[in-house]
């Protein structure tokens, strides 16, 4: 029997908290409930929530599904160079009407340990070279952190496998060229993409091909506990995302599956057809902030040489087959 894949997940959960994206903390329960990997642990970065949201969502999310000891770490706050404010701006004009999450702030959970997300990526690839590959939902900046840390850490990750960009055409995402994750810290990403390591990249044009239906939610509803509280989220996510932009159709009876996409490109390559690339993105351009070229030696009469792999077709119903069985924990009808 094969060995599980070892990996961190690097993230910025929102799953559970009102007007946040769930597919980060679906993206966590698909990769605990898929024995092929092995989730050393959970590295939170600044994105869809500020990060000490994203450390409580993490904490309650592993201990919900019965891994209370999983090790969640806090990462950045922010991103390398530039004010966040802008971005959050920027996000609530993209989906507006977010609620505002209520709660004592006292009752969060913190870190399970001191020490900072880029360290532990850090220590935990030092310790362990080319055995753990780091699966990168989020905004880059814990990873560009480690790197500055120590530059070896792009040696001694075994891969990152990150979502980001798009391959095969514009991104359309939180502006028309950008997506999120790249927006956000595009001066990270530049880094991690200069960096050297081994690096597979599943963007948008990718991601946004799989979604999540109402009746895929029942589906999960109709499952263990978990599934049933996820089956709530989705229902509850998709209610929200209908009613922000009743105009679009993709959202008027389900959410997308971004980062659950990701993780099952760890789990199952074939499900998705990989190129060759050298993939680059320009944080000096205001215009074009978060715009990534995967340019797959078509577009250039000069090719700069492959830094990574590239997705550039995906097996919709494998995938989503998989998802529906991992996450309901129960075979999923039909």
């Amino acid at each position: 029997m094969t060995a599980a894949r070892r990996i961190v997940i690097d993230t910025d959960p929102g799953l559970g908290e009102p007007g946040s994206d769930i597919d980060d903390g679906l993206a966590i329960a698909l990769a605990l409930r898929s024995p092929e990997l092995h989730v050393e642990a959970l590295t939170v970065v600044n994105g869809n929530v500020d990060v000490d949201a994203g450390v409580d969502v993490a904490r309650r999310l592993t201990e919900r599904m019965g891994y209370p000891d999983l090790p969640v770490l806090r990462g950045a706050d922010r991103p390398l160079l530039r004010d966040m404010a802008p971005v959050r701006a920027l996000f609530d004009d993209v989906i507006p009407d977010r609620p505002v999450v209520q709660g004592n702030l006292s009752e969060r959970r913190g870190p399970t340990e001191a020490r900072h997300a880029a360290q532990y990526l850090v220590d935990i690839t030092a310790a362990h070279p080319g055995e753990i590959s780091v699966v990168a939902i989020g905004p880059m900046t814990n990873l560009a952190l480690a790197l500055r840390l120590d530059p070896a850490f792009a040696q001694n990750v075994g891969e990152i496998i990150m979502m980001a960009g798009s391959a095969t055409g514009y991104a359309q995402n939180i502006t028309v060229v950008g997506d999120f994750n790249a927006y956000v810290d595009p001066e990270a990403l530049a880094m991690v993409l200069d960096s050297g390591a081994r690096l597979r990249m599943v963007g948008i044009d990718q991601t946004s091909q799989v979604r999540l239906t109402r009746a895929d939610a029942a589906v999960l509803q109709s499952g263990d506990a978990f599934g049933k509280w996820a089956g709530e989220c989705a229902f509850a996510w998709i209610d929200f995302l209908g009613n922000a932009f009743p105009q679009r159709e993709e959202h008027r009876d389900a959410c997308f599956l971004h980062d659950p996409l990701v993780v099952a490109a760890v789990i199952d390559p074939d499900l998705l057809t990989w190129a060759d690339a050298h993939v680059a993105t320009d944080p000096g351009s205001e215009l074009a902030r978060g715009l990534v070229v995967a340019d797959r030696g078509l577009a250039l009469a000069r090719p700069a040489p492959a830094n990574a792999t590239v997705a550039i077709a995906t097996d919709t119903d494998g995938f989503g087959r998989l998802f529906l069985d991992r996450v309901t924990g129960a075979p999923a009808a039909g």
